[in-house]
């Protein structure tokens, strides 16, 4: 069903967590509480932790139905090939340009309108800024199902051919608090856990000691606390630190992961960014080197991208090279949703798993929607965002599938 796009408009916002510089935490920023000292590494950054913002986007059709969508940055924004963090002013020239666009673009909708917003190219030739896209497709989305009167996942059901959607398994991430935080997922018994933020020397150990006392008390603590029959797959981000550490070693870090499998006691384990290259081309080589060791020694942890996978021609390129497992298709990080629907489709047809991220930094709204695309998509998992209380994220990924499915059934 076509809209007519009549105006766009945009408010100042806040994201749920913080836009952090991993350059300048990876090279020993030191923390005190919740704020880290020192100057930020990476350009466009203020500080190494700063709150993070959102843009809060209204579209309004001809007819009258209203839909909104939140344009925010991942948490590490800046990094890995991303866009720098949103800043309000900075976009307002680039908002007025995607307004002026999709009102004079006549009929469109959420296909229609993402393909126009994904195309659109400034003066100087970049496209509009990720986050931005990834909130008009939320807003072009929303108002396309209002003036249809179907929730989003109907929406998108229509692209993906999906017709009996299920609640997608949840993966829920700790941060820094990765003790207390896993008892909140084990008590929830949530489906995927627990990310573990190993993003320091510090945090991981120089030798990965640490991590491995932490998932050997991870596998004691599940027993204990969750109690029989609960079995969840345990899924930690590393962001490069293994490969740091055994200065990217295929062999040492293929002996470490097979030390990780024995302390997971049976439970399945992914590991996500075990090691980085410098770019993607680099970054696939060495994961799919490390990807070759495990498989001929036996192990059977799964590995997962992240970091230098952020568009459709990367996700291809890893599907491609066979580097991964699984990679985290991090919603903000694809701009437009559509691309998020092909970047599932291509993990689907490469064998790959169907993981929906983001961020911590998003919104209540974003997570929502992202909730409904994994619907969309029978995603293997998705995560528990945004924030990092756990709770709440769980909360509003849970409920937000559980709505739908209960639209979905009333026919909307």
């Amino acid at each position: 069903m076509a809209i007519r796009v009549a105006r766009v408009d945009a408010v100042r916002g806040e994201g749920a967590y913080y836009n952090d510089d991993l350059l300048a935490i990876r090279a020993g920023a030191p923390k005190d509480g919740l704020v880290y000292g020192g100057d930020p590494v990476t350009p466009g950054l203020a500080a190494v932790r700063q709150p993070a913002q959102a843009l809060l986007l209204r579209i309004e059709t001809a007819a009258g139905a209203v839909g909104w969508g939140d344009a925010m940055s991942v948490q590490y924004a800046g990094v890995g090939g991303r866009d720098l963090p949103v800043d309000a002013a900075a976009l307002a020239g680039q908002v007025e340009a995607a307004a002026a666009l999709l009102v004079e673009a006549g009929e469109t909708g959420f296909r229609a309108g993402s393909d126009l917003v994904d195309a659109h190219r400034l003066p100087d030739g970049r496209q509009l800024h990720t986050a931005l896209r990834y909130g008009l497709s939320q807003a072009l989305l929303a108002a396309e199902a209002a003036e249809r009167g179907v929730t989003p996942l109907r929406v998108l059901a229509a692209e993906t051919g999906l017709e009996a959607p299920a609640m997608a398994p949840v993966y829920a991430q700790s941060g820094d608090e990765r003790r207390l935080n896993a008892d909140r997922m084990i008590l929830r018994r949530v489906d995927v856990l627990p990310h573990g933020l190993f993003n320091s020397e510090q945090a991981f150990g120089a030798d990965g000691g640490a991590f491995l006392d932490y998932v050997r008390w991870l596998v004691a603590r599940i027993a204990q606390v969750g109690g029989e029959g609960y079995r969840p797959r345990l899924h930690l981000d590393v962001y490069g630190m293994l490969g740091l550490v055994m200065d990217r070693d295929v062999g040492r870090m293929a002996a470490f992961l097979a030390e990780v499998e024995a302390l997971a006691g049976g439970l399945p384990v992914a590991i996500e960014s075990p090691c980085l290259g410098d770019d993607t081309a680099t970054t696939i080589e060495l994961l799919a080197a490390l990807r070759a060791r495990l498989a001929a020694q036996g192990t059977r942890v799964q590995l997962a991208a992240d970091e230098f996978c952020n568009g459709d021609e990367d996700v291809a390129a890893f599907v491609a090279a066979g580097a991964v497992d699984q990679i985290q298709i991090k919603m903000p990080d694809l701009g437009c949703l559509t691309e998020a629907l092909k970047a599932a489709a291509a993990c689907r047809a490469g064998g790959l798993g169907v993981f929906i991220g983001g961020s911590c930094a998003e919104t209540d709204l974003s997570a929502q929607l992202s909730a409904q695309l994994a619907m969309a998509v029978a995603a293997d998992q998705v995560l528990a965002k945004p924030g990092m209380g756990v709770d709440e994220g769980i909360m509003i990924v849970r409920n937000a599938m559980r709505r739908a499915l209960v639209e979905w059934d009333l026919g909307r």
